[in-house]
């Protein structure tokens, strides 16, 4: 898409290449995003808009992905005394999510990408018949 046509707040669908040539995207104008943006090759996903840079030409968003049900919780030192733990910080309690019902719940999780504004399309266009949705891989 063209700069101006990007808005904050919208989201739009990525469309990651296939090929990441180093020389067009450097991991200096993509970031920490460089990463898993190469592991994402070929695929798309849904991207939250909450920053667009003019310069650099990208787009910083949100994307979600269907989490886990396991969860960790660290306890307090109140807890821990009240279940008979000798005193010291850094216990914590790992497990599955349960609900009211005893079904398993899957918490979301969230991560955010620099991806460039050439990669972004409106949600309701035709996806490239050459891309695959990448939920399916749960790796954004």
């Amino acid at each position: 898409m063209r700069t101006k046509d990007v808005r904050v707040g919208e989201t739009y669908r990525c469309e990651v290449p296939f090929a990441l040539p180093w020389r067009r995207y450097r991991p200096e104008t993509l970031g920490d995003s460089w990463w898993p943006l190469s592991w994402l090759r070929g695929t798309y996903f849904p991207l939250s808009v909450v920053d667009v840079d003019t310069t650099a030409r990208t787009a910083h968003g949100l994307v979600m992905i269907e989490g886990s049900t396991r969860v960790t919780v660290e306890l307090t030192e109140d807890q821990a005394r009240e279940a008979g733990l000798p005193p010291r910080d850094g216990y914590q309690v790992s497990g599955m999510l349960l609900d009211t019902e005893g079904e398993p719940v899957g918490l979301p999780r969230i991560n955010s990408l620099t991806v460039p504004l050439r990669w972004l399309h409106p949600v309701d266009t035709h996806v490239s018949p050459s891309h695959h949705d990448a939920s399916a891989r749960q790796i954004p």
